[in-house]
C-alpha cells in the first residue's frame, strides 16, 4: 500500500463502497491508513489482526469490525492467508438521513445481538454474485438494513457536541508524522526533523508516537523501508543493493539486518521463499 489518507471512491449503483482483500501472513504490512468514511471489515476466511488507534484486536472468521472515521488503522494476516470483505460508508447518501454525517460515530460492542446480525447480513452480502444483471439491487437492500441497524441502535456519539464517548489518544500529531514519513521515508529522516514537522520535542514526540501506534518512530520507518524494498524486488526484480539504496537504507547490510530481524532470514532468500511459496500455489492449465 503506497497512500495514507486513503480516499473512497463510490459507483452510483450502490450506496457504499465494497472492496475484496487477500492479506498473507508472509507479507508485512507497514503504512497506518484511516479515511473520512467508516468502514466495515468483514472476515470471510482465516483470521485477522487489526490495529486501531493503538488497540490490537483479533478478528475471527465470520467476524468484523467497525473502523469508525479517522481511526487510525492497520491490518494484518493472523493465519496464512485471509480474506477480507470490506464496506465503505456512503457519507452522502446517509447525509439524507442523518445531516450531522461528519459526527457520526458507531459501537457495536456494546449490543452483541445487532452485531451479530450485521455480521450474518455481511456474509450474505459477501457471498452475492457480483457478476448477476440486478446484483445491485440485493446489494442496496442489505446495505441499507446494516445502516438502519447502525443509526437505530449503535450512535453513541456526536463528535461536534463533545459529548458522550471520547477518542482514546489524540492521533492528530501522529497522522501529520505519518503523513510526513510514508513521504519521505526514501530519504533520511531523523528523530530531530520528525518532531519538528509536529512542533514537539524530540523526546516528547518518541514517547508519544510509541503510545499512540505501540510502535517507535525507528521501528515504523524501517519496517516501511522494509515492505517496500521487498517489494521492489519481488515486483520489479531490484537486486539487493538496488533495493536498499532506493527505499532509504544507508547501506545493504542495514536492509539486510531489518530484513533477518523481521523475517528471520536474508532478503535474497526471502524471496526465494515467496517465489516459490507462489510458484507451488498456482495450478498448471488443463490440456485441452
Amino acid at each position: 500500500m503506497d497512500y495514507q489518507y486513503d480516499i473512497i471512491n463510490y459507483t452510483q449503483k450502490i450506496p457504499a463502497a465494497i472492496m475484496r482483500m487477500s492479506l498473507s501472513s508472509d507479507t508485512r504490512q507497514t503504512e497506518l491508513q484511516w479515511h473520512r468514511e467508516p468502514e466495515l471489515v468483514y472476515v470471510t476466511e482465516g483470521r485477522a489482526e487489526c490495529s486501531c488507534n493503538g488497540e490490537t484486536t483479533l478478528v475471527e472468521q465470520g467476524d468484523f469490525i467497525l473502523l469508525n472515521s479517522e481511526d487510525v488503522h492497520l491490518l494484518r494476516a493472523a493465519d496464512e492467508v485471509c480474506r477480507l470483505f470490506c464496506v465503505n460508508f456512503s457519507f452522502e447518501y446517509i447525509r439524507m438521513f442523518y445531516k450531522s454525517v461528519e459526527s457520526l460515530f458507531f459501537d457495536v460492542d456494546d449490543k452483541p445481538e445487532v452485531k451479530a446480525e450485521i455480521a450474518n447480513l455481511l456474509r450474505e452480502l459477501s457471498e452475492i454474485d457480483e457478476t448477476e444483471n440486478y446484483a445491485a439491487l440485493i446489494q442496496n437492500s442489505y446495505i441499507n438494513k446494516i445502516y438502519y441497524l447502525l443509526l437505530k441502535n449503535c450512535l453513541c456519539f456526536r463528535r461536534s457536541l463533545g459529548s458522550g464517548k471520547t477518542a482514546k489518544r489524540d492521533f492528530s500529531y501522529a497522522k501529520t508524522a505519518i503523513a510526513y514519513i510514508n513521504e519521505n521515508y526514501k530519504n533520511e529522516i531523523s528523530l530531530d526533523e520528525i518532531s519538528s514537522v509536529v512542533s514537539l520535542s524530540p523526546s516528547y514526540f518518541s514517547k508519544y508516537f510509541k503510545s499512540v501506534t505501540r510502535v517507535s518512530f525507528s521501528d515504523y520507518l524501517a519496517n516501511l523501508r522494509l515492505e517496500n524494498a521487498v517489494n521492489d524486488m519481488l515486483n520489479f526484480n531490484f537486486t539487493v543493493s538496488a533495493a536498499a539504496r532506493d527505499n532509504g537504507f544507508a547501506n545493504v547490510k542495514s536492509f539486510i539486518t531489518q530484513c533477518k530481524k523481521v523475517y528471520g532470514c536474508t532478503p535474497a532468500q526471502y524471496k526465494k521463499k515467496l517465489l516459490s511459496k507462489n510458484a507451488k500455489n498456482v495450478k498448471p492449465a488443463k490440456r485441452k
